[in-house]
């Protein structure tokens, strides 16, 4: 049953992170007819802060409906793995911290979810995206745990081990700045390919401050000046790093052995998929589908790289 729920929980985390991408790239307007004109605009309304792009860009009353649902399910499974955990402790303390750190974030997201703040706090953005990524990577390990093997580590394996490692936080960094662009409507900063005018300069502290809120102009559009391109560049640039790393990595790990095989071709594949859709984004004009795809893709590459920091732990047996 335990393992039942940590599956089950883990597929509907995912529906959740793709689920939230499609609306929040909707929201901000991507897909509009007059665009970008009609991207990241909003106005006051009651003392609030209402997307207006929105309604150039028809939202689908089953795709809120969904996600509500789907969420508020999630939640009672978590909760349910958390009392299973605690009830099960003697086995593993690991399985009860992680379940602790899953309810915990499932209850911030709650709480921000229903504070509901103005879009033009960057933090919000990134703490529901980072915090649904978060839930699905430890989920995801946790059903490694109690499912998976690992093949037995030689000489070489464990030499690479840290550099498994290394690619996981590469890759969360990575998601991170992408979250940052989304978060600060940059996504339209730079239109075309490879450079973007005027990046070099935007302000490193106001481009990257956590605490920082956007400006609009009096019509209500997010104003994109050269701290967002630099956002936007700079994530441009940690793409083609990761790229390079993490297409080194599975090479790597690809000739250590049929057993590190299959977690290795899927790292690729799901590496050379995310830069070719990041390409079409830029060509076709950030089109809403591409870049909810982008985000789907993105949580299945960090799924991919659980699963080989998985393969490669902390034990060392020589074989």
């Amino acid at each position: 049953m335990f393992i039942l729920l940590v599956s089950s929980s883990t597929l509907l985390v995912l529906v959740v992170v793709v689920l939230s991408a499609y609306l929040r790239l909707a929201g901000s307007g991507l897909g509009c007819e007059n665009w970008p004109a009609c991207y990241a605009v909003f106005k006051p309304e009651g003392g609030a802060w209402r997307d207006i792009a929105a309604l150039r860009v028809p939202i689908p009353a089953w795709a809120t409906l969904t996600h509500r649902l789907v969420a508020t399910v999630l939640g009672v499974f978590i909760l349910g793995i958390t009392i299973m955990a605690i009830a099960r402790r003697r086995e593993s303390t690991a399985q009860v911290l992680i379940t602790l750190i899953l309810l915990g974030i499932t209850i911030f997201l709650s709480v921000l979810g229903y504070i509901t703040p103005s879009p033009l706090l960057p933090w919000v953005t990134l703490s529901n995206l980072l915090g649904g990524m978060a839930m699905l990577a430890l989920l995801w390990w946790l059903g490694q745990r109690l499912t998976g093997t690992t093949p037995g580590m030689t000489d070489a394996s464990v030499r690479l081990r840290p550099w498994v490692r290394l690619g996981l936080l590469v890759l969360l960094l990575q998601i991170t700045l992408g979250g940052w662009v989304s978060a600060n409507y940059a996504a339209a900063a730079c239109p075309a390919l490879p450079g973007c005018e005027g990046w070099l300069e935007g302000s490193p502290g106001r481009a990257f401050n956590p605490a920082h809120a956007l400006t609009v102009t009096p019509p209500g559009a997010v104003i994109a000046d050269e701290n967002s391109r630099l956002v936007h560049m700079v994530h441009r640039l940690g793409a083609v790093a990761v790229f390079l790393y993490l297409g080194w990595l599975a090479w790597r790990v690809a000739r250590l052995g049929r057993p590190w095989c299959t977690a290795a071709i899927a790292l690729l594949v799901f590496l050379l998929l995310q830069v070719l859709i990041g390409l079409a984004m830029i060509a076709l004009r950030l089109p809403l589908s591409l870049a909810t795809l982008h985000n789907a893709v993105a949580a299945l590459l960090l799924l991919t790289l659980v699963n080989l920091n998985h393969r490669f732990p902390s034990g060392f047996r020589s074989g």
